[in-house]
């Protein structure tokens, strides 16, 4: 009896687990059935609520994937690509090269560095793209030339999902229709549909980087503030509001912070007293606006701490997008860099993990330090600066005078001006080289003051390092002959020297103004190149405008007023030269009219 037992029971596991294996391939044919089929089009899309202006024709689309002669299936992996999005353009727009563009360009170069996989590079393509994305604008027409590029990314975005998920049984290659933004909603509907994980944020469809998810997690917080009302401006009567001060403002300082919940307590308990526990909880909402932790609340710091919660909510959104192009991990030595330029911060990481980090100086608006992946080979110590003919011609005159060199430690080679290695070089002591195609590096500056302010967008695009004999010691950390007494002997030589790093390091140059730290708290950074603002246009119906735009409109009308005197000034100035050109020939002709009237009358 307990034998017959023992055989049912066995009998009844054998059918179990072949039944799971059953379902697990029912779920794999279901995802593969599911791929063959054609997405239909996405009729509701038009040029009122595209995120794209700039639409393809169909017919354009089918005369380009027959001449490059593709499978079936990505045929049909395109195809449902175009139609998902009523077949406006996924990577140029009629204003230039999109964000998520050059982001993914980037991640497409970043994994062929490396693994080598030639099929997902292509010499016609890597030649086009590369002279775009050095153009500072572009114009994209919807002409032969960005048609076939369009097509050519398309096509390299499934190549590479293909390869690069291949390991993740959860990823469905339909996913990616919904990785590049197609429609445009409303900042309402847009938290619904994330919260609620419908429509293009349905789960199926969101990324599975950790960092998208933490952000999404804070979303419901700034929603049920939005709900309650949101959070009161605060306006102050003096420049910095610290301790001991006592004002009306102070009060509403406390409820604003009690609102986002840095600060505890009920509404009636709050006094117009600038007190210790409130300059604790300035100090807390500073560290996660990038400020350094003194205690104090300037007029600087309430511009951000005024930032409406609707605007934080579609800041927070606008870098879940940016998330979804984030590199994956990668099989290298375990150490990476990455520098996130709102933040003014480069980040060491070993195997994933956060080992250290160290302030930096990046682009000023108008130089901005582009977002790229690289890998880190060459060290140069005492290094010469070979100066951007664009500097020399706006800021030295276009031809300096020997005076100039001289004074600057600068000589001409070959026609270029090129700094001198020594502590007086704009590069410093060390450069840290990543080939790229904007070049952008790392180096010395030495111009340290600079890194004692909260903002530290000064440069002309390269990025300043605080601490680069620390980072030049870390790479070099393998290699016996170059010790930390190596490195600064090196560092002043004035005898510039290149050192290859054994074990090229990862770089990757980020641009992202809300995320989740190592310590789960969420940071808020200003948009100091505008790169949100465009976004929020392009993402949503009724985008909230962001802080930036908002100053620079406060720039704008400034400048246009400055504009608007100067030329008043100058009308005046060739007012008064016209009266005296006049005066001046008046008196000319009169002079020659007593000429003539003193020569007639002498004869």
């Amino acid at each position: 009896m307990n034998f017959r037992l023992s055989l049912l029971t066995a009998a009844f596991f054998t059918l179990l687990l072949s039944s799971c294996n059953f379902f697990e391939k029912t779920k794999e044919e279901e995802k593969q059935e599911r791929e063959k089929v054609i997405t239909r089009v996405d009729i509701t899309i038009d040029t009122s609520n595209s995120f794209n202006s700039l639409f393809i024709d169909t017919s354009e689309v089918r005369s380009i994937l027959e001449a490059n002669q593709l499978s079936d299936t990505l045929t049909n992996r395109l195809t449902s690509f175009y139609n998902s999005r009523n077949y406006q353009y996924a990577w140029f727009s009629k204003e230039g090269l999109p964000e998520h563009t050059v982001s993914f360009w980037n991640l497409l170069k970043n994994y062929l560095n490396y693994s080598k996989d030639s099929t997902v590079y292509n010499k016609w393509l890597t030649d086009k793209m590369e002279t775009l994305i050095r153009l500072e604008k572009i114009r994209p027409k919807n002409d032969s030339l960005y048609q076939n590029l369009e097509i050519l990314l398309t096509r390299y975005f499934y190549t590479y999902a293909d390869h690069s998920f291949s390991a993740d049984p959860d990823f469905s290659i339909k996913s990616l229709e919904w990785y590049i933004p197609k429609k445009k909603l409303t900042l309402e509907a847009m938290l619904d549909s994330v919260l609620t994980s419908h429509g293009q944020y349905a789960d199926e469809f969101a990324p599975q980087n950790p960092q998208y998810l933490k952000l999404k997690d804070q979303l419901s917080k700034y929603k049920q503030i939005k709900d309650a009302g949101g959070w009161p401006t605060v306006n102050s009567k003096v420049e910095i509001m610290k301790k001991g001060y006592a004002d009306a403002a102070v009060k509403v300082l406390k409820k604003r912070l009690k609102a986002e919940g840095f600060l505890l307590g009920e509404d009636s308990t709050f006094t117009n007293e600038y007190d210790s526990e409130l300059a604790d909880a300035v100090n807390e909402l500073k560290r996660t606006y990038g400020y350094k932790p003194d205690g104090t609340a300037g007029k600087t710091f309430l511009r951000d701490v005024n930032i409406s919660v609707e605007e934080r909510i579609q800041q927070i959104l606008i870098n879940m997008e940016r998330m979804r192009w984030l590199p994956g991990t990668t099989k290298d030595s375990g150490r990476s860099i990455m520098v996130n330029i709102p933040e003014f911060k480069l980040h060491v990481y070993e195997y994933g993990q956060p080992a250290w980090d160290m302030d930096v100086v990046v682009g000023k608006e108008g130089n901005n330090t582009t977002v790229f992946t690289g890998r880190l080979s060459n060290i140069v110590f005492s290094p010469y600066w070979n100066v951007p003919t664009s500097i020399v011609k706006n800021e030295m005159n276009g031809a300096p005078s020997a005076a100039y060199l001289a004074r600057n430690h600068m000589e001409v080679i070959k026609g270029r001006v090129r700094q001198k290695p020594g502590p007086w070089n704009s590069l410093g002591l060390v450069k840290f080289l990543f080939p790229n195609s904007y070049n952008i590096y790392f180096h010395d500056s030495p111009a340290k003051s600079l890194f004692n302010r909260d903002k530290r967008s000064y440069s002309h695009g390269c990025i300043r390092l605080k601490e680069p004999a620390k980072l030049a010691e870390y790479i070099l950390n393998d290699t016996a002959r170059y010790s930390a007494k190596k490195v600064d002997s090196l560092m002043h030589t004035y005898k510039e020297k290149y050192v290859r790093v054994k074990k090229p390091i990862p770089v990757l140059i980020t641009y992202f103004t809300s995320w989740v730290n190592d310590s789960s708290v969420l940071n808020f950074r200003e948009d100091i190149y505008g790169h949100d603002a465009i976004i929020a246009k392009k993402m949503f119906l009724n985008s909230v405008g962001t802080s930036y735009s908002r100053q620079k409109a406060i720039k704008d009308s400034i400048q246009k007023v400055k504009d608007l005197a100067k030329l008043k000034e100058q009308k005046k100035k060739d007012s008064i030269a016209r009266k005296n050109e006049a005066i001046e020939l008046k008196r000319r002709q009169d002079s020659i009219a007593a000429a003539r009237k003193k020569k007639t009358s002498g004869i």
